[in-house]
């Protein structure tokens, strides 16, 4: 037998153990470190196919998300395998729905995006929050407006009409040569625009378009808070994207812009194509490749590249990505999706910085529950009002 097929033998064992509940502290300890060691997670889905799969042949029904999650907390938060603080590096668990780690500077976490069956399955008690969801208000050129649906993920515009992306007309919609969209706290939603280019609103945001761009030599639009655009191309008719005090120039291409009122700086990153970013009305200007990102500061346009440029738009494929954020950016991610307040009861928890992934389509207990994990901090829900306390 090959030292790799020991290995996995010996990881398909430990995981066995530790998802049965009866795994040792020595063994607990052995499976975490090879945790640590590892960077790739392939052997652990093999190693859980190959613990489940006696049961899927027997017509057991699979292990769902949430049982697996509760299996997670309820492992991690026994005291007997808990770590000294002095060990920088706690325990990285992998069980099918969850990967985490949580570092004494931070933490890290992975729990994959749910089904939407199970998300809208979740019962949420007094103290919980549910996600964002699907929402957003539509307003025409004579300033009336109109609610869009929650069932629907977008609309599609052109200048005779418009519809759901779903080809069922809005109702009540009239034409209109200015358009506007706009998504509340908890909210998002798709527009896809007469060029073909498709737009993904975050929540809290802004975005005004006319309903053609025959008309004009440019194709401008406006947005404030958060969207990523895939711009179709035109090479004889330039993308234009206004946002407080920055333009973005496109001919066609990927990219995403953030843009929150409540945020330092506006940040402009590129995932394909190129883009034009500039001040208005001012010789600053640079020009980004895929893999940048620009930070629009009051000394001007700061550029890095990236080693995830993807990490930008973790909101539109559902989930929160966190690179060494500071909390409080974090807490403001969460305020706006989960449509909350944040209270800090000690500031200085504000600048712990942490690091990892989890899918936005989860109550806002469970976000909460994987920062507590690092023993830094501690959450208490009450109504729609989070408070943020050092534990």
């Amino acid at each position: 037998m090959t030292n790799s097929m020991a290995n996995q033998e010996r990881l398909n064992s430990l995981i066995k153990q530790f998802t049965e509940g009866i795994i040792s502290k020595e063994d607990y300890i052995e499976l975490m470190d090879h945790f640590k060691k590892s960077e790739d997670t392939d052997p652990v889905y093999a190693a859980m196919d190959k613990v489940w799969e006696p049961e899927r042949q027997r017509g057991n029904k699979h292990h769902t998300a949430e049982e697996m999650d509760a299996l997670f907390i309820k492992l991690v938060s026994d005291k007997r395998f808990i770590k000294p603080r002095k060990v920088k590096l706690w325990p990285k668990i992998a069980i099918a729905a969850s990967v985490v780690i949580a570092i004494s500077a931070g933490l890290w976490f992975y729990m994959p995006q749910q089904r939407t069956g199970t998300m809208n399955s979740q019962t949420v008690g007094n103290n919980d929050i549910p996600p964002g969801h699907n929402t957003a208000t539509l307003t025409l050129s004579s300033g009336r407006q109109i609610k869009l649906s929650d069932a629907k993920t977008g609309i599609v515009v052109n200048a005779s009409k418009l519809t759901y992306n779903d080809g069922i007309a809005v109702e009540e919609a009239e034409p209109s040569r200015q358009l506007t969209i706009t998504t509340p706290a908890g909210g998002t939603y798709q527009v896809h625009l007469s060029d073909g280019t498709k737009v993904w609103l975050n929540a809290a945001s802004v975005f005004k378009f006319p309903a053609s761009f025959n008309q004009s030599k440019y194709r401008k639009v406006e947005v404030i808070g958060e969207a990523y655009f895939e711009v179709a191309k035109d090479k004889a008719k330039p993308f234009v994207v206004t946002s407080a005090k920055q333009e973005v120039e496109v001919l066609g291409t990927h990219f995403n812009i953030n843009s929150y009122a409540n945020e330092h700086h506006i940040k402009t990153t590129l995932l394909e194509g190129s883009v034009r970013v500039s001040v208005p009305n001012s010789p600053i200007s640079s020009f980004l490749k895929p893999g940048m990102q620009s930070t629009l500061t009051n000394s001007g346009i700061n550029i890095q590249q990236l080693e995830d440029p993807k990490e930008a738009i973790a909101w539109q494929r559902g989930y929160f990505t966190f690179n060494r954020e500071n909390l409080d950016q974090i807490m403001r991610k969460v305020s706006r999706w989960y449509d909350v307040s944040i209270d800090y009861k000690d500031e200085e928890v504000k600048q712990i910085p942490f690091s990892g992934t989890i899918t936005r389509f989860t109550n806002v207990s469970m976000v909460l529950k994987m920062l507590e994990l690092t023993g830094k901090v501690k959450f208490k829900i009450e109504g729609k009002n989070i408070t943020v306390n050092r534990k």
